[in-house]
């Protein structure tokens, strides 16, 4: 059980996962609601995510193209985590995890829409859009 929260600590969470399923997203809602050339987001199911503190304080913003909510905190703006309820899944982004050891990302998604200026120099596998279940998988068992 890994322990996490919004900047302001209103909310705060625990979520049950190996922090295996690590990815930098290039999507461009990533980097505008980030203001970064990317996100680094954890894949896990929602049941294992479970609010400790402050739920009446997540905020949602529907998006409409990807069928998805962006969670976010009310107060002070922290962006926690993307839920798409059809699939059952969360991206909960990593940077609001409190974890002692490393973590690192298996690959570079959404990169078909990456910042031009960014260039990706760190040798992981790369895909244009979201790897299928398939190749995820793989990439897992790496």
């Amino acid at each position: 059980m890994h322990r996490g929260s919004c900047l302001c600590e209103s909310i705060q969470y625990e979520i049950e996962s190996d922090l295996k399923a690590v990815v930098n997203c290039h999507c461009r809602f990533c980097s505008k609601a980030h203001g970064a050339a990317f996100t680094t987001l954890l894949f896990a199911p929602f049941s294992g995510l479970r609010v400790i503190a402050g739920e009446d304080l997540i905020a949602r913003y529907h998006m409409e193209k990807s069928n998805a909510d962006r969670c976010f905190c009310a107060k002070c703006g922290t962006r926690l985590f993307n839920h798409a309820p059809q699939a059952g899944m969360i991206s909960l982004v990593v940077a609001t995890l409190r974890v002692d050891g490393p973590l690192r990302a298996v690959a570079h998604i959404n990169t078909e829409s990456k910042c031009s200026w960014h260039q990706i120099a760190d040798g992981l596998p790369q895909f244009a859009s979201m790897p299928a279940p398939a190749e995820f998988r793989q990439l897992l068992a790496g």
